[in-house]
């Protein structure tokens, strides 16, 4: 298993080439792009800026193991959406140059969720959302993975979860499997992936910490997910994917000139999860 993270709270202070460098450093063997990022989707960052990028990553050790599409996905105005549709299938192209073998493109949320009837308008509308786009994962060669996110949605629960991943029933689709949101939403992490079962085990994972009252985007074991049972449960499944962290604000929250020291202090994290991941492996 690689470990891999998102760049926020390092490529802002040290530029994204130097990124790369010092994600090697550290003992990362994988990145997180965020296309999610305007400043990442001007006009200068064409097909060019993000191959080369692509391959400047590769030089120096780190695969571009997934990447983000902007978000929301959504807006209750029509134009807004219209618009937002674009960034994201730019997104999934740029993506593509870059090499990454898959987008995690969050749900449309944009109609409150807990209003009698929204749910099953929600549910129809993703499902228009994401059929919309298979035509450009298949044109790109990206699979699309689709999050669970920390407030109501179609994707907060396993089985809407399910539901929507299933009668979409399209080979570009994957899930990335967010824990910290799991834990957001009253769902026992480790139950979450084995309700998601196969249709993870070649996805993505999100891997975050909070106390379950606010969307901390922390690190592992500064908040109350138990993470033992959910990387025991990641080996029950069979997971094949990364060990990607998304937890940003821990890295946003340390002295710029303590960035390189915190991002080993990850990995090493990472690196520990990873271990305990082989250990249930290899004991079944």
């Amino acid at each position: 298993m690689l470990l891999s993270a998102n760049m926020i709270g390092v490529h802002n202070v040290f530029g994204i080439r130097k990124t790369f460098d010092l994600f090697a450093q550290a003992g990362f063997e994988g990145m997180d792009f965020n296309n999610d990022l305007a400043e990442y989707r001007t006009a200068e960052h064409d097909e060019q800026f993000y191959r080369e990028l692509g391959d400047y990553a590769r030089s120096q050790g780190v695969a571009i193991c997934q990447a983000h599409a902007p978000f929301p996905s959504s807006y209750t105005d029509e134009e807004k959406s219209a618009a937002r549709f674009e960034e994201i299938v730019q997104a999934m192209k740029n993506a593509s140059y870059l090499g990454a073998p898959m987008i995690v493109v969050h749900p449309c949320t944009h109609l409150d969720f807990n209003v009698e009837g929204n749910p099953e308008i929600l549910f129809e509308y993703n499902l228009s959302f994401y059929r919309k786009l298979i035509p450009y994962a298949r044109e790109y060669g990206i699979k699309i993975a689709i999050e669970n996110i920390g407030y109501f949605s179609v994707t907060s629960a396993p089985d809407r979860w399910c539901k929507l991943y299933d009668t979409l029933n399209d080979p570009v689709f994957t899930v990335c499997f967010d824990v910290g949101h799991c834990l957001l939403q009253g769902v026992d992490p480790a139950e979450g992936i084995r309700a998601m079962g196969e249709r993870l085990v070649d996805g993505c994972t999100h891997i975050h910490d909070n106390s379950g009252d606010k969307d901390a985007h922390t690190l592992p074991f500064y908040g109350k997910v138990d993470w033992e049972s959910v990387m025991k449960a990641l080996a029950e499944i069979g997971y094949r994917g990364e060990l990607n962290y998304e937890a940003s604000c821990f890295m946003s929250g340390v002295p710029a000139a303590l960035r390189p020291n915190a991002l080993a202090y990850m990995a090493q994290v990472g690196h520990y999860l990873i271990d305990r991941f082989e250990y249930y492996k290899n004991e079944k």
